[in-house]
């Protein structure tokens, strides 16, 4: 039995040495950014597509995402001005979800609320970020990593 757990724990660790990541996806700030940093206008065809699944009726950790970065006017400022972002806000009452609320969950594999999808210009995900916690200025960097991906020179 020890062998076997061996074994086990063996290939866990070479698994997480070699995974690498997907080309696209950006490392999220780990300190705390408080500085704000200011939006700049941004042509449409250029902004980097962001999707949020959320239940800000029944998840605490959605309200808590939506109280320190969506509903904040540095996120407000930041989604109008630099991003195509679009909030899917799921009720509690699972009869109320729009269908197409399940296809998108269903297509981008999602499991957990709150989740942060940063797609590219093909709709697939670049970068996924679950729960919430650090403030706007890590969710606008992490944002503005992946704007290299939306450049006519990024291959």
């Amino acid at each position: 039995m020890s062998r076997l757990l061996f074994f086990a724990a063996m290939g866990v660790l070479v698994f997480l040495m070699f995974r690498g990541k997907s080309g696209g996806e950006a490392e999220f700030p780990m300190r705390v950014l408080s500085q704000p940093t200011p939006v700049k206008s941004v042509p449409m065809d250029q902004r980097v597509r962001v999707v949020l699944f959320t239940g800000t009726e029944w998840c605490p950790a959605c309200v808590q995402l939506d109280k320190s970065v969506i509903g904040t006017a540095a996120w407000k400022e930041f989604a109008s001005k630099e991003i195509q972002f679009r909030s899917l806000d799921f009720p509690v009452d699972k009869t109320r979800v729009p269908e197409s609320y399940h296809r998108l969950a269903q297509q981008y594999n999602v499991r957990s609320f709150p989740t942060m999808l940063v797609l590219g210009k093909d709709h697939e995900v670049l970068s996924r970020q679950v729960g919430s916690g650090p403030p706007v200025e890590n969710w606008k960097a992490w944002v503005r990593a992946h704007e290299k991906f939306y450049r006519e020179d990024a291959s």
